[in-house]
């Protein structure tokens, strides 16, 4: 297939494009900038240069794929509008191809807001959808809405994605490393619901190839407290175990709405990909700590 993907050097873009390419796929990126270009050949992707704010940069292009997906965000003020303009762009374009064509939006497992305990699956409400993140759910519906005749539509919902430099995981490697015990925010009672970013990407390629239509969700299945993830982050970087709580107040001073995001508690399910066959690697994250830790320090 001819995939066009935004977003394809980033932490989750650039483990989508290695999967995509080992599985035989025709892979073109969009790119700002030389660097970038660099990195996504060094990937075996091709580059576009073109700015996400500037659709005439990459309409054409796009149309010319049998799909496209995008897992770029535009950060700063204007990030949601311009993630509305990207949507719109690349609906537009996968309607003027030819032939069957799909489009796959990023969204994220915050939209669901604080789960409770009960499992939220790919068909629970976003309501409560987390204030950061509170304009996502309208996008996914623009996305969804769109499908039809041979336009098929998808949104994937990461959840706490870790493996490889990126990844909010990565904070408790960095403080037990540097501080000697693994600091996260709050209580650390509540849960996440974690995937290895290249569990990630598989989800991603097989909703492309089988030109999925819907929600799903990518996430392990192994929902764990935050206090227990940076305790296992801690033993495996040597620290004993050791951990540290930043009181959410602080928190919010130096990370604003952000803080509040990470506090979430969330039991989160991914019932669909499953059914057509998605099946993490990674299990869990305290099974994978150790291979995340060393992925992280290579």
């Amino acid at each position: 297939m001819r995939i066009f993907i935004t977003g394809g050097t980033g932490y989750i873009g650039s483990a989508i494009v290695r999967a995509l390419v080992e599985a035989g796929h025709s892979v073109t990126g969009l790119v700002r900038s030389p660097e970038k270009e660099a990195a996504l050949r060094g990937l075996g992707a091709t580059p576009v240069c073109g700015d996400l704010k500037e659709p005439s940069a990459y309409m054409d292009v796009a149309a010319e794929h049998d799909a496209a997906i995008h897992a770029a965000f535009e950060y700063g003020d204007r990030g949601a509008d311009v993630d509305r303009m990207a949507v719109e762009t690349l609906l537009a374009a996968a309607s003027a191809g030819a032939g069957p064509r799909s489009v796959v939006y990023t969204s994220g497992v915050w939209v669901l807001g604080n789960t409770g305990e009960r499992l939220a699956d790919e068909d629970a409400s976003t309501a409560g959808a987390a204030p950061i993140v509170a304009w996502r759910p309208t996008h996914e519906r623009l996305v969804l809405e769109a499908a039809g005749g041979q336009l098929a539509t998808a949104v994937v919902r990461p959840g706490m994605v870790y493996g490889g430099k990126g990844g909010q995981v990565v904070a408790f490697f960095s403080s037990a490393t540097k501080e000697g015990a693994a600091t996260y925010v709050g209580s650390g009672t509540n849960r996440w619901s974690l995937v290895h970013r290249d569990d990630l990407a598989q989800l991603y390629r097989l909703v492309v190839e089988k030109r999925a239509r819907g929600i799903f969700h990518g996430v392990d299945g192994a929902p764990v407290t935050v206090a227990d993830a940076a305790r296992a982050a801690s033993q495996v970087a040597g620290k004993g175990g050791a951990t540290r709580s930043t009181p959410l107040e602080e928190a919010r001073k130096q990370m604003g709405p952000m803080a509040n995001a990470l506090c979430l508690d969330q039991i989160v399910g991914a019932r669909r990909s499953a059914e057509f066959g998605w099946k993490p690697k990674y299990v869990s994250f305290p099974d994978s700590a150790r291979a995340a830790f060393e992925e992280w320090r290579a």
